[in-house]
């Protein structure tokens, strides 16, 4: 660690402070230096209420007694009052950020969230901060760094004044200010070591946090799998207990190398002991030579010393704690950078202008589109129209470009050339919250919460009742919900408490019950009767088209029986649109429809 680098870290957290609590930096730099100045003054008076009884001024060592008393009583208060503050913050703040992370989330452009790395760096920082502590433990080593540094601001000033302190022209050693030449020089040799021995310390800390990291990571990946119900079945029909028994057992291995980092840790922490002993022995002798001379009262020698003192202290306190302080530095600083990202680059402005009749007209312009870090196209040249009210069918083999349109669409992403047009204007031009409401979907991996199930169709705490169980009745989920003790209140799975679980054909179910809550003029369908039975299936379909009512629908399936109710059907191949028509008309066409269609209809024959 160097100071280039501390002050770096400092400001680096600092920054974090600032987003989530901008008025803890001045408790914290005004606690840490009452903090530092209390142990001073209790020196500064005991030297001068000694020097004063030793000549018998007793009232003046009674009023200087009362002086004491009152500073450190004022100090205190201070002191406390930080303290309390800072108690605080430090309770609350991993909360506050995670709670600003999650509202972050929603104001970053969705490919960036997407992108492995952005996600990564984060489950890696909290994996971190689950061994050395979050924000909250940075406050705290923060907060002990400050007091060190001002505490040795404070013993350098006496060191200062004790320099000066020389008998002209007596000949002696340590009368003269050679004896504080040499005490600096101990001084400096012991600092210089204790930065060696310090970069050794940080050393076998860091690779100890970093196998810790992955121990942690990964002991609680293989307790998550044990305990997890829905691995329950594989692990016993694979007999795959013994393989995860060992796993587990090999991480008390690893104990091993804590024990031996610990080892060599408190070895150098040991020489640092010991220098700050030798230090404090030269200082006495020096300080202590100094007041039989004549130079400094007697009194003064537990002034001096002990400011000296105060600077290996300080030393000592400041690196046993910025060894934690800069690796936690390194992990807070993925949740700076990502509270730091620059918000929705396509924010418009326009408002979505609000129609009863549902006449809103979505149209691809020659939309091409690739992920990021790659140069495969998933969509070239797209034109597309979605006729108002009309039913669509995309199929195609995976990898088509199918799901990549619809995130398109939503404006997930933007497209690297082409445009989208609602109503013949620019999508980018619309406020994105206002047409996000456009859409009711149910994607291929949607997902349902641990909280209760009108909440998670509704998705808000308040709602309509009526309308939620009439969403659920249109999806054959109303004799389910009656049957439930606490109704629409029943809790789903068991993360968040005691709550009940849902097949995935019940799940999905309820996924499409909160697109039609939802009531947008647009409903899109990924594979949303992929875990239903036949029969349920069956029906889905049949009451498809009054359960959409007058909405403009998209259906995204592999299954081709089920596009036969669409009024069009557009056939995707290799990111290009290569066939569209009805059912009947693509058959009689001949091509990838009519192949795909034989080959599932052969085992239905």
């Amino acid at each position: 660690m160097n100071m280039k680098s501390s002050v770096k870290k400092i400001i680096g957290f600092f920054r974090i402070l600032k987003i989530s609590y901008p008025h803890i930096r001045f408790f914290l730099i005004v606690g840490s230096i009452t903090k530092a100045c209390v142990p001073f003054v209790g020196l500064f008076f005991s030297a001068r209420i000694l020097n004063l009884l030793i000549v018998h001024q007793f009232q003046e060592a009674i009023t200087a007694v009362i002086w004491m008393l009152g500073i450190e009583l004022a100090l205190g208060i201070m002191a406390k009052a930080c303290d309390e503050r800072i108690d605080l913050v430090q309770v609350n703040i991993d909360d506050v950020i995670k709670q600003k992370i999650t509202r972050k989330t929603y104001e970053i452009e969705f490919e960036q969230l997407e992108m492995r790395d952005t996600l990564d760096e984060l489950r890696n920082a909290d994996l971190s901060t689950r061994g050395v502590g979050g924000a909250g433990a940075q406050i705290g080593d923060l907060y002990g760094i400050f007091e060190s540094f001002f505490s040795i601001v404070g013993s350098l000033i006496f060191t200062t004044i004790l320099f000066m302190q020389v008998k002209e022209g007596s000949g002696n050693f340590f009368a003269s200010v050679w004896s504080m030449i040499v005490l600096i020089f101990i001084y400096a040799i012991a600092t210089t070591r204790y930065i060696h021995n310090n970069k050794k310390i940080a050393e076998i800390f860091n690779q100890m946090s970093k196998e810790n990291d992955q121990v942690n990571g990964m002991m609680g990946y293989l307790i998550d799998v044990v305990l997890e119900q829905k691995n329950a079945k594989d692990v016993r029909i694979f007999q795959m207990q013994e393989l995860l028994e060992k796993k587990l057992e090999g991480f008390s291995v690893s104990l091993k190398v804590y024990i031996g980092a610990t080892k060599k840790s408190a070895y150098y922490s040991a020489k640092n002991e010991f220098l700050g002993q030798l230090c404090a022995g030269a200082a006495y002798v020096i300080i202590g030579a100094k007041a039989l001379y004549g130079v400094i009262p007697i009194g003064s020698v537990i002034l001096y010393v002990g400011a000296i003192n105060q600077v290996m202290g300080s030393l000592l306190k400041i690196t046993q704690t910025a060894n934690y302080f800069i690796y936690r530095a390194e992990c807070l600083d993925a949740y700076t950078r990502f509270l730091e990202a620059p918000r929705l680059s396509y924010e418009g402005t326009l408002p979505i202008e609000k129609r009863q009749d549902g006449n809103y007209a979505f149209e691809f312009h020659d939309v091409s589109f690739s992920y990021p870090d790659s140069t495969q196209e998933i969509l070239s040249h797209i034109n597309l129209a979605f006729h108002v009210k009309e039913r669509m069918a995309i199929v195609g083999q995976n990898g088509a470009g199918k799901t990549t349109l619809i995130k398109l669409l939503c404006r997930f992403y933007e497209p690297q050339s082409g445009y989208i047009t609602l109503n013949g204007i620019d999508i980018r031009k619309y406020n994105y919250d206002e047409y996000t409401k456009m859409f009711s979907v149910v994607f291929q991996d949607f997902k349902l919460f641990s909280l209760p199930l009108g909440e998670n169709i509704a998705c808000e705490k308040k709602y309509d009742e009526n309308r939620v169980m009439d969403a659920l009745k249109k999806v054959q989920m109303d004799l389910w919900v009656k049957k439930q003790e606490d109704g629409l209140k029943t809790k789903l799975y068991h993360n968040n408490g005691n709550g009940v679980d849902v097949s995935g054909g019940e799940a999905q179910k309820c996924a499409i019950a909160r697109a039609l809550y939802k009531d947008a003029p647009f409903i899109i369908l990924d594979e949303p009767t992929a875990a239903l039975d036949p029969i349920s299936e069956a029906d889905i379909y049949e009451n498809f088209n009054q359960m959409v009512e007058n909405k403009t629908a998209i259906y995204i399936s592999h299954r081709m029986s089920s596009c036969k109710f669409c009024d069009r059907i557009v056939v995707f191949d290799k990111g290009k649109i290569s066939e569209e028509g009805t059912h009947r008309q693509l058959l009689e066409q001949e091509g990838i429809y009519a192949r795909l269609f034989q080959a599932q209809a052969q085992y239905y024959q």
